[in-house]
């Protein structure tokens, strides 16, 4: 069975709600799980825990932020600049993903934006993974 990118459910400040994935990167039918901000990718998410990266609203998202989700070939990667576009997006962390994996699509938008946008390409089957943070 193909790995589908998890839908989120729900996001309001401080929590995303995301459909549980099996180990296989299945749906799990009615079960769900919550962070207050998340890594989606192709078979999975995680919490995104900005304390492992040094990720901070400035500087912004780091290139090892990301580097997780490129292991899982998405064709698109979503990052998202919280909800009132506080959290940065350096250049270098774009570029990086563009020189990892030339052919990967890179779409940056304000959370409510990237999760929708992030949602509607899951929806139909394309590999997707994201950043998604919750508040500021």
């Amino acid at each position: 069975m193909t790995q589908v990118s998890p839908i989120v459910k729900k996001m309001q400040w401080g929590s995303i709600v995301v459909e549980r994935l099996d180990e296989n990167g299945v749906v799990v039918p009615n079960a769900e799980v919550s962070y207050r901000d998340a890594k989606l990718w192709p078979g999975g998410s995680r919490a995104w825990d900005w304390r492992e990266t040094g990720t901070g609203h400035f500087p912004g998202i780091q290139t090892a932020d990301v580097e997780e989700l490129l292991t899982y070939n998405p064709e698109t990667v979503v990052l998202s600049q919280g909800v009132l576009h506080v959290l940065q997006v350096p250049q270098a962390t774009v570029d990086y993903i563009h020189k990892k994996c030339p052919n990967v699509e890179v779409l940056v938008r304000p959370s409510k934006k990237a999760f929708e946008l992030y949602n509607e390409l899951a929806s139909k089957g394309v590999r997707v993974a994201a950043l998604i943070h919750t508040t500021c």
